[in-house]
């Protein structure tokens, strides 16, 4: 069946931009978005054809202060009466109808559409909620953010349209949460965000909307250097660099028209299908916002100044150094967390301090040395961790240490107070010290650690929040019962060293939320339809043995393999999949991946990019030692140069990575 090209006659397209086209066959798409960002309310929306967007059946409207378990029971009714329809038309598409309700339906389609057409738009009826008061407070909030986020885009060298991309997922709120765990204006993952932010539970940079703002800038810089265009950048912001990656080898090109139309990527869903349309529909609503909604008047933008902090200090102690109110201070500083306003952690030393643009200069380091010496301190304070029993509830363990249930919540990062596991690790507020009874301290970031009389490393692990496994790898330990006095283990990989030795095994980490996946990261780690991967860094045998659960002479016998040959890194290998589903692999090649990554990105972020040519007898791996990067970072930024065969005079993307 091919595109519908019916212009709604209600929208109307500006001028379109050189980097954002609005391709004929998208027009439609993008015309319904504009519908559902001004036409439609919250308590309304439209019953449609999830594939052609022009076809929309209905437009439903509930009564205030319907329940949602009672709008999503008519809606469910409303879908059902179209499917009813659609199935009438799809057994007599050419017979003569009596009923205005099936005509009704039939006129919104081609004249001539087929029997088969009909039958797949019955597993096609959706429903989209309306957005119109929400883009409204959108567009007024904006002006906050906005004057910021053009001049860093500019700073960036990225177009200004993508200032607009926060109406698509945020409205342009600071706080917005989504159930999926993204967070701030940009809708940063916690994996995502951490290549670029600090996010922990002292500290959520994805809630500053300053720092937010650069590390989206960012993101879609490097999404541009992958794909090459900015409706597919724009696009990998939802669904990933490597998505759009298969996307475009998929198709044969980097037509966004022809993508959103033709691949059938199996995550490349309705969200990630209309990213691009639901933008270019924002992005003309933000440019002439009064042709939609008359005049409106635009908050003011945020004007503020920063003091670095040379110390660690408590936050009632710097409201009053200061003399700003709770809730303004709050809302000046939403990056911090709830451990540091219930003064469990201090303010970190070198946070950027957020305050009201009215002191003289100079008057603030006045004001900071005023601060009692009990409201600061040259460390934090230390976490306490407790590990979840049989029997164990959030409520409970909150109740055992005299902590409240939200504070766990937000001090472990969990979505719901409801879901944790036997064995689990949960970080504790310091005021339950005093109860520490079946809790530990946890030495945070240490990198060595010295063993001391009587320790076993089953309790170093505990302390160092770090697998007995991985301690076991990168000390190359046998025998985990034999310590002695005075040795020195490495707890977690030290960042200028690339990886563990290619040819060491790794026990396979658990599985992490398919929410958490590495959108940021272009590498594929799909498996083919034939059996196939693509070696990646990091990667050896023994790991794909592991996740196979088969023998690693087997994989050696399958693709040909001596015993003395080395994987390289951008072959495909073949794999044998008798024992274990495809997506079983994925999952856990994927987790091995989200753990190396998250273990170094809690430490380190990417602050820019820069070129770099490779010098006459140098070589990528000691090019990397010498800045800093991992072998695995520095391919997802140069993901089409063959790192095996690195000449004199190429061209290298480094990123810069600052230790947080």
């Amino acid at each position: 069946m091919g595109v519908f090209l019916l212009a709604l006659p209600s929208a109307s397209l500006a001028k379109e931009s050189p980097h954002f086209p609005q391709p004929e066959a998208l027009k439609p798409d993008v015309n319904f978005w504009l519908k559902v960002y001004t036409e439609v309310t919250t308590s309304q929306g439209f019953i449609h054809d999830n594939e052609h967007l022009n076809i929309i059946y209905e437009r439903v409207s509930f009564a205030p202060g319907t329940s949602y378990k009672a709008r999503q029971k008519t809606i469910k009714q409303k879908k059902k009466y179209y499917k009813n329809i659609l199935s009438y038309l799809a057994k007599s598409p050419s017979k003569r109808l009596d009923s205005a309700r099936y005509r009704h339906v039939k006129a919104l389609w081609p004249k001539g559409t087929k029997a088969a057409e009909f039958r797949k738009a019955e597993k096609r009826l959706r429903f989209q909620l309306g957005q119109a008061n929400r883009f409204k407070q959108g567009i007024i909030r904006s002006g906050r953010w906005m004057p910021f986020i053009k001049k860093e885009f500019r700073l960036l060298g990225i177009p200004e349209e993508l200032s607009s991309l926060p109406h698509v997922e945020s409205s342009f709120r600071s706080d917005a949460r989504s159930h999926a765990g993204a967070a701030g204006l940009w809708q940063f993952t916690r994996s995502t965000g951490r290549r670029f932010m600090r996010i922990d539970h002292v500290v959520d940079e994805r809630l500053d909307p300053f720092l937010a703002t650069r590390a989206a800038g960012l993101l879609l810089k490097d999404n541009h250097e992958i794909t090459g265009t900015w409706p597919l950048a724009l696009t990998a912001y939802n669904h990933g660099a490597a998505g759009m990656r298969r996307a475009v080898n998929s198709v044969g090109g980097t037509d966004i028209a022809k993508i959103v139309r033709e691949y059938k990527g199996r995550t490349f869903g309705f969200a990630s299908r209309n990213f691009y349309n639901a933008f270019v529909a924002a992005n003309d609503i933000e440019r002439k916002p009064s042709a939609y909604f008359g005049k409106i008047q635009r908050d003011s933008p945020m004007v503020i100044e920063e003091v670095k902090l040379p110390s660690y200090y408590t936050a009632q102690g710097l409201m009053d150094a200061f003399g700003v109110k709770n809730n303004i201070f709050k809302s000046l500083n939403p990056a911090l967390q709830s451990t540091v306003w219930s003064n469990n952690k201090y303010v970190p030393k070198g946070y950027r301090l957020r305050l009201p643009a009215s002191l003289e200069n100079g008057q603030h380091q006045t004001l900071i040395a005023s601060i009692p010496r009990d409201e600061r301190a040259v460390k934090q304070k230390p976490d306490v961790s407790y590990k979840v029993k049989k029997g164990d509830s959030l409520s409970k363990i909150a109740r055992r240490f005299k902590v409240r249930t939200s504070e766990l919540v937000a001090i472990n990062g969990l979505r719901s107070q409801h879901k944790i596991r036997i064995g689990q690790t949960l970080k504790l507020p310091s005021s339950a010290k005093k109860k520490l009874k079946g809790a530990h301290q946890v030495a945070q970031d240490a990198i060595f650690y010295k063993v001391s009389k009587g320790d076993r490393l089953s309790v170093i692990a505990k302390k160092a929040d770090v697998s007995e496994a991985d301690i076991m790898t990168l000390n190359k330990l046998r025998n985990k019962n034999y310590l002695y006095v005075g040795q020195k283990l490495r707890l977690r990989a030290d960042p200028l060293v690339l990886s563990i030795a290619a040819n060491e095994k790794t026990l396979t980490p658990k599985v992490v939320s398919k929410d958490e996946a590495l959108r940021a990261d272009p590498s594929n780690y799909l498996v083919t339809k034939a059996g196939y991967i693509e070696v990646q860094s990091n990667e050896t045998l023994g790991h794909y043995a592991d996740w196979l659960m088969v023998r690693v002479s087997e994989l050696r016998r399958l693709n040909n393999l001596s015993s003395k040959a080395r994987l390289v890194v951008g072959k495909p290998l073949k794999l044998n999949l008798s024992n274990v589903s495809t997506r079983a692999f994925e999952r856990k090649r994927l987790a091995y991946h989200q753990k190396l990554q998250g273990d170094f990105f809690k430490r380190f972020s990417v602050s820019k990019t820069k070129m770099f040519i490779v010098p006459k007898g140098s070589s990528i791996w000691l090019l990397a030692q010498q800045h800093n990067v991992p072998i695995w970072l520095l391919r997802q930024y140069n993901t089409d140069t063959n790192f095996n065969r690195i000449s004199a005079g190429s061209k290298i993307r480094f990123p810069v990575v600052k230790r947080k």
